[in-house]
């Protein structure tokens, strides 16, 4: 039941040789790793609310892009329209034309 370590009372109270920078080390590393931990968090909440304003703004944008369309669409739909218009003005003039012209060339 005696073991070597609490036999000897004064070698269990002397630190080990190195043991004391091995402790420095590890507290060095566990603080850094500490703020890299932090950093990282504050850096995710970051890009969390930016990453909120990103959608928004896209979806934003998306909807400009179609309500832009549409409206292309539209002018486009009633430019084909007051062009059929035209031209079938333009036949109608043109027929009224040839009947008149007829009508002269039978007197």
């Amino acid at each position: 039941m005696n073991d070597e370590t609490t036999s000897n009372g004064s070698s269990s109270n002397e630190p080990t040789p190195g043991s004391e920078t091995l402790m420095n080390v590890a507290e060095s590393v566990g603080s850094t790793l500490g703020r890299v931990v932090a950093t990282a968090n504050r850096t995710v909440a970051a890009v969390r609310g930016e990453e909120k304003v990103v959608r928004r703004k896209a979806r934003r944008t998306v909807k400009k892009a179609k309500k832009a369309a549409a409206k292309a669409k539209k002018a486009v739909k009633k430019a084909s329209k007051s062009a059929k218009k035209s031209i079938a003005k333009g036949k109608k003039r043109a027929a009224k034309l040839v009947k008149k012209a007829k009508k002269k060339l039978k007197r």
